[in-house]
């Protein structure tokens, strides 16, 4: 009769053991899609990024004197080309809300040399009050600017693009802009706040 109990006691304790490896088999293998799927999602989100990090049109982005740290504003006017000086000295008086780039544009048609006319007044920067006497040396040929069209104030957050979308009703025609205001745009990705560019109404070109 011990023995008969005993060999029970054994074939249940088996029974009991099956049914638990049979039960962690099952979890083991249920895990397996989850995780697999959870790659592919992470996968999927990291391609998303890639496509939505795609770069914008150049003439889309904006920089100007009011949002560029010091740094960045000097790495981009950095190549400024020689301009011949006739050796004499002029006294420039600066009207409100000018800037030293300002300046430097009307002095010498080139908004680059406001660095030059800094040095030259032992100035930091580029702001510089109204009323302030600015020495600078006197360019060879004296510059001449008259652009055809209306001005147009640029704001911060303006581009090219935006004020072809103003102006034009499409931001296809910056182009045209860009043209009719060289020398002050020596780059179409890279306008300044406060300065004022001419636009030649639609009308205008329509007739043409």
């Amino acid at each position: 009769m011990k023995a008969t109990n005993y060999l029970l006691l054994i074939a249940l304790v088996a029974t009991v053991s099956c049914s638990r490896g049979s039960k962690k088999e099952e979890v083991s293998q249920s895990e397996d899609p989850i995780i697999s799927e959870a790659d592919f999602i992470v996968d999927a989100e990291d391609e998303q990024l890639i496509i939505e990090d795609e770069p914008l049109m150049a003439t889309e982005e904006v920089v100007n004197n009011d949002n560029m740290d010091a740094i960045a504003l000097d790495d981009a006017l950095a190549s400024s080309p020689a301009i011949e000086l006739s050796g004499d000295e002029g006294q420039y008086t600066v009207k409100k809300g000018e800037t030293l780039m300002m300046v430097a544009f009307n002095l010498y048609g080139d908004y680059r040399k406001w660095k030059m006319l800094s040095d030259l007044n032992g100035l930091n920067g580029d702001r510089v009050a109204e009323g302030t006497v600015v020495r600078y040396q006197k360019p060879a040929q004296e510059f001449i600017w008259n652009p055809e069209g209306l001005p147009y104030l640029i704001k911060n957050g303006d581009s090219l693009v935006s004020i072809s979308s103003d102006k034009y009703g499409t931001p296809k025609k910056w182009e045209l802009i860009y043209n009719n205001n060289r020398p002050l745009i020596k780059d179409p990705n890279l306008i300044f706040a406060g300065f004022t560019l001419y636009y030649i109404p639609e009308r205008e070109i329509a007739s043409e």
